[in-house]
Formats: structure tokens, C-alpha cells, sequence
């Protein structure tokens, strides 16, 4: 009984000793704990809130590549038409200075005569024009203005570098009293030697890339200009810039180099992106204050850096599906401006640009396989007494019409192109035999000819077509200008029939009205 007492008493002690130091072993194991699951919850909210700020950051970055590739995009579209402008300036010019007789003598009242009726029904280069020999003597001219620039005007030069190279070109920005123009010149040819030079005019203020540029809108500081291959400017988003040099020499460098790039001027504080049109040394740039460029993505990423580290995981996120919508967004808008750029907006087939491309690719098949190529290039007959009777919408019908018209008699492989104004062409390639190229001819008249539904009633309007084919030799332009040609001899022909084109052809051929 005294050893039992004497266990309690022991027990009882070190009850008393033991307990108060498990207690506060337990508190300070429980305060370890709050302290490491404090120490992970910083650490977390410190890695993931570097994380998110990492990825925000890589978010705005990858935002303003895009921003800046949505730029380019839109600077390769204004180059793409900027081209074709120009080269459907040139080829206006070139198709009326090859056709008809010039008498080329000085004071000539016919030739001068000739000139004012092409200046009064031009689309483009409806200012003025003028016939100049080969010494640069003026023979005769004719301007809706106060004049035209005198030939030794050294805005000329560019265009006569290329035409002493036998290209046709662009002049750069001149000067008449206060009205700015520039000079498109072609060669005239006289049995296959050039006896003069036929120059058009434009008046810049009031042309049509003046007025597609003027309603170009970025934001309120946003500018854009087109540039001639002196650094002038040809055509802004303020017309009283024109005439002006553009003052961005690293911009007309790229230009000049054929390059589509941007930059940021950092004297000026401004965000530059620029394009070349591909011809003449001629090529656009839109200016922006990078305030205002990159404004909206500077200010989204201050506000997420600023904001509670969950708040910045979930921004992060949704910068990631913004980013995600605004690539597919690009991407659906990169898609159609691809389509605009190959394709008529009118009636959905092929442009000029890529009828050329292929017929080019077609032809360095034909080299290979042995077969040949041939362009049908055709003209509609009788369509301008509908498109002036009913008005552009009823002609713009038609012209859809007989685009579809055309999809029914051709292949599925045949390139069949609207080349500009009521003229088409089709691409045939592996022709075996000329009785094929004379049957779908055949079919393309039958089918064109057939009546029209018009508002009081039918009409058929029928076509004149010339056959070329790679048997005459020479490029794709070549091909196409001897199958142009060959239309009209059967516009002279009676129309409605088809001419193919042969090796000393005439290069004069009567321009039917």
C-alpha cells in the first residue's frame, strides 16, 4: 500500500513537471506551422504573382507584335493598291498612245485634237497629256489646268531613266502654279520603233489615291502618305501636305529597297510603318504618336501590375484568351485582305496581278511538258450604250453576269480573270490542239451573246476575243498584249467573232468606240 502510494506521488509529480512543457512544445510546433504554411502562402502569392507579371508582360509584348503586324498588313494592302493604281495609270496611257495614228509634227491640230478627247474621257490621268519626240521637244499637248510642266521640269528624270530603258514609268511630283501633278509616259510606236513619248498627267489633289488615302483614319494622330522615289509626298491624309518632302529617311530608304518594315522614331516619338508599292520607287508609310499607338496596351498593363496578385493570375488569363481572339480576329482579316488582293470585288474572279502570276507559272510548265498555252482576252461589245442607258449599278449586273457566264463554259483548272473596265481574259494550259482553243472561244461568244434581263426589257451584248498562244513566243506580257491585239482586229473584224493573234501583227490596230 506505501509503494502504491509512493507510485501516485511520482506519478502525480511528473504529471505536473512533464505536462506544462508538452504544452508548450505542441504551441510552438502549431506556431512553426502557421509560420511555414505563412512562409508558402507568400511564397506562392511572390511566384505566382511573378508569374503573372512575367506573363503580362509577355502578353503586352506579343500584343504589340501584333498591334504592329495589324499595321503591316494594312501598309501591304495600301501597296498592293497603290500598284495597281499605277500601273492602271500606265496601261491607260499605253493603250491609247498604241492605238490609232499620231502624226507626231509639231502644232499638229489632229494630234492635239486626239490628246483632249483621251484627257475628257480618262479615268485617271484625265488632267492633261502631251506628245514629246525623242529629243524632249513638246509637239503637242492639252491640260484642263493652268498648263503643264515644261519638258526640262527635273521631276521628268525618274520617267526617263526607264524610258531610255524602254520601260514605261512615273515621274516624280511637279509643280504648276499651285497645283501638284505627276507624268505617266509610254512609248509611241510606229512599226515597231518608238518615234515619241505619250505622257499623262494626273493632278494629285483630287486624284483617286488622294481620295482613298484621305479616308484612312488611325486614331487622332495617326497620318498616312504615299511617297514618290524622291522622298516627295504624293498623296496624304492632309492634302496640304502634297508636294512636301516626307521627312523620314529611314522609311524612304525602305521604300526604296522594296522592304515593308516599322520602326519607332524616337526623336519624334512616333510609331512609323511603311511599304513599297513595287513600282516606280513609289511606296506608303502611316505615322502615329506611340503615345497613342501603343497608349491602350501601356495603360491595360499598369493597371494589372498595380492590381491584387489574384487579380493579376486572372488578368493574365484573360490577356491570354484576348490575345487568343484578337490572333483569330488577324487572321480572318489577313484572310481577306489576301482574298481583296488576288480577286475583283465586283464579280469574284481572278485580278490582272494574278492572271499574270499564272500565266507566268503556265508558262514555265510549257517549257517543261511540251504542251502549249493560250489567252483568250476578250472585250464585251455594246456594253457601254447599257451601262449609260441604265446607270453603273445595271452595268455592274451585267459585268457579274457574265463572269458567271464564263465559270459555265470553262475548266475547273482554267484561270478565268477580270483584267479591268467590261475586259476578261482565260488561261488555258496543255493545249493539245487549236480546234479546243476555237471550241471554247465558240462557246465563251454563244454564251455571252445570250439576252439579258434588263428593267424594260432584254438585251444581248456579245463579245470580241483574242487568241494567243506560247507557240508565238515571248513572256506572259507579250502573250497578253498580242491576244489585246488580236481583240481588237476582230472588233474591226464586225465583233462578236474571234482573231487569232500572228507574228507581225501590226502594232496599230483602230481603237473601236
Amino acid at each position: 500500500m506505501q509503494s502504491a502510494i509512493i507510485s501516485g506521488a511520482l506519478g502525480a509529480r511528473f504529471s505536473v513537471k512533464v505536462g506544462p512543457g508538452c504544452a508548450e512544445f505542441s504551441i510552438v510546433m502549431r506556431r512553426l506551422r502557421h509560420l511555414l504554411l505563412l512562409a508558402a502562402s507568400v511564397l506562392l502569392i511572390c511566384v505566382t504573382g511573378a508569374l503573372a507579371i512575367g506573363l503580362t508582360v509577355q502578353a503586352s509584348n506579343k500584343a504589340d507584335a501584333i498591334h504592329l503586324q495589324d499595321r503591316q498588313s494594312l501598309q501591304r494592302t495600301l501597296g498592293g493598291l497603290g500598284k495597281q493604281y499605277l500601273l492602271f495609270s500606265l496601261k491607260e496611257g499605253l493603250d491609247y498612245a498604241s492605238t490609232g495614228t499620231w502624226a507626231l509634227t509639231r502644232g499638229n491640230s489632229a494630234d492635239t485634237a486626239r490628246l483632249q478627247t483621251f484627257v475628257t474621257h480618262a479615268v485617271l490621268l484625265n488632267y492633261g497629256a502631251a506628245l514629246v519626240d525623242l529629243g524632249a521637244h513638246e509637239l503637242s499637248s492639252y491640260s484642263l489646268g493652268p498648263g503643264l510642266p515644261p519638258v526640262s521640269d527635273p521631276g521628268y528624270q525618274p520617267m526617263i531613266r526607264d524610258l531610255l530603258a524602254r520601260r514605261p514609268d512615273v515621274s516624280s511630283v511637279m509643280s504648276v502654279g499651285s497645283l501638284h501633278v505627276v507624268a505617266m509616259g509610254v512609248p509611241v510606236t510606229v512599226n515597231g520603233v518608238v518615234k515619241a513619248v505619250f505622257v499623262g498627267f494626273v493632278r494629285l489633289d483630287t486624284s483617286p489615291l488622294e481620295t482613298y488615302v484621305r479616308a484612312l483614319h488611325y486614331g487622332h494622330t495617326g497620318r498616312t502618305y504615299v511617297v514618290d522615289s524622291t522622298g516627295t509626298v504624293v498623296a496624304a491624309t492632309d492634302p496640304q501636305l502634297i508636294g512636301r518632302p516626307f521627312g523620314q529617311p529611314r522609311a524612304q530608304s525602305d521604300i526604296a529597297h522594296g522592304r515593308v518594315s516599322d520602326y519607332v522614331d524616337d526623336s519624334k516619338q512616333i510609331v512609323v510603318a511603311d511599304s513599297t508599292f513595287g513600282v516606280s520607287g513609289w511606296g506608303g508609310a502611316t505615322l502615329q504618336s506611340e503615345s497613342e499607338f501603343f497608349g491602350p496596351l501601356n495603360s491595360g498593363r499598369l493597371h494589372v501590375e498595380l492590381g491584387i496578385v489574384a487579380v493579376l493570375v486572372i488578368a493574365g488569363v484573360m490577356v491570354l484568351v484576348l490575345n487568343h481572339r484578337r490572333e483569330v480576329s488577324r487572321r480572318r482579316f489577313q484572310a481577306q485582305l489576301a482574298y481583296q488582293a488576288t480577286h475583283d470585288g465586283l464579280t469574284g474572279l481572278y485580278n490582272h496581278s494574278v492572271f499574270h502570276e499564272r500565266l507566268e507559272a503556265a508558262l514555265s510548265r510549257s517549257q517543261r511538258n511540251g504542251l502549249d498555252v493560250a489567252v483568250l482576252y476578250l472585250d464585251l461589245d455594246a456594253f457601254k450604250p447599257v451601262n449609260d442607258q441604265y446607270g453603273h449599278e445595271i452595268g455592274d449586273k451585267v459585268l457579274a453576269e457574265v463572269a458567271g457566264r464564263l465559270r459555265t463554259v470553262t475548266r475547273t483548272e482554267d484561270v478565268v480573270s477580270r483584267m479591268g473596265g467590261d475586259e476578261f481574259a482565260v488561261l488555258v494550259e496543255d493545249v493539245v490542239s487549236r480546234p479546243a482553243v476555237e471550241a471554247l472561244a465558240e462557246r465563251i461568244l454563244e454564251v455571252v451573246a445570250r439576252p439579258l434581263t434588263l428593267p424594260d426589257g432584254e438585251a444581248a451584248i456579245g463579245a470580241s476575243i483574242g487568241v494567243a498562244d506560247s507557240r508565238l513566243g515571248g513572256d506572259a506580257e507579250s502573250i497578253i498584249r498580242d491576244a489585246d491585239l488580236a481583240m481588237y482586229r476582230a472588233k474591226d473584224a464586225g465583233r462578236g467573232r474571234y482573231e487569232w493573234a500572228t507574228v507581225g501583227a501590226p502594232i496599230g490596230v483602230t481603237h473601236p468606240a
